[in-house]
């Protein structure tokens, strides 16, 4: 009886080290490109500070990625800033994005869904504006925000070449890079996904998709609580 209870917890170790092994050769130990001159932007999130806001938040969310139109015109406010150029009101919003003509297809709700996403501060001591995401309110002043961008998530994989089956050189983790032209252009598809070359602040060059990637003045936006209703102010982009 002990010996077939000695097997049996012989055959469960050896499963698991099993497991381990195909875990490990799955999900190597990449090395951490970032090195000693790594310099990051944790994420910022103030939004459960205020939960009157976070709900709202939570609602907006919601509707952005049910495409739900009627609850985004709803939390506009009149004033709204979404160019630097001429601001024509809703309206005007509407026929910017083509949610008047063409709504399904507009690419407002990823640009939305990703701003809301990633965090963000109530930047007046009253907390009734909000400001999102962390990577606009965050971002070092001493970094040219043209130049340079933060690797958004963890353990972010830097490839030596823009595709999926290239080695892998290393990880990054809320690092901020710099953007490195490929050819001419500084974001590029190639293998199905969008691509961008960077370098980090120890020197490391490879390969990102985009997705991991923000730049501050990619799109941000602003709500502000009026008569009691938390309304989007402005939704914009570049400088």
């Amino acid at each position: 009886m002990h010996a077939v209870k000695w097997l049996a917890r012989v055959g469960v170790i050896v499963i698991v080290v099993i497991l381990f092994l195909v875990w490990v050769r799955q999900n190597p130990p990449y090395p951490d490109l970032g090195g000693p001159g790594d310099i990051k932007l944790h994420p910022v999130d103030q939004a459960d500070e205020v939960p009157e806001f976070a709900e709202f938040r939570a609602a907006l969310i919601e509707a952005v990625e049910d495409q739900d139109l009627d609850f985004i015109l709803d939390c506009i406010d009149d004033t709204l800033r979404y160019t630097f150029g001429l601001n024509q009101g809703v309206s005007g919003f509407l026929r910017y994005w083509e949610l008047d003509t063409a709504p399904e297809q507009s690419a407002f709700w990823d640009e939305m869904l990703q701003v809301l996403r990633l965090g963000g501060v109530f930047t007046d001591p009253n907390r009734t504006i909000f400001t999102a995401p962390y990577v606009f309110t965050s971002f070092p002043e001493n970094f040219d925000p043209f130049q340079y961008a933060v690797i958004v998530e963890q353990n972010v994989k830097v490839y030596a070449e823009p595709n999926f089956s290239a080695q892998v050189k290393g990880v990054l983790n809320y690092s901020i890079v710099k953007l490195v032209p490929y050819g001419d252009r500084y974001e590029f598809a190639e293998g199905g996904a969008v691509w961008r070359q960077i370098t980090t602040n120890s020197g490391k060059t490879g390969f990102v998709p985009d997705k991991y990637v923000r730049r501050p003045i990619d799109y941000r936006a602003s709500f502000a609580k009026n008569n009691g209703r938390w309304q989007l102010i402005f939704f914009v982009a570049g400088d």
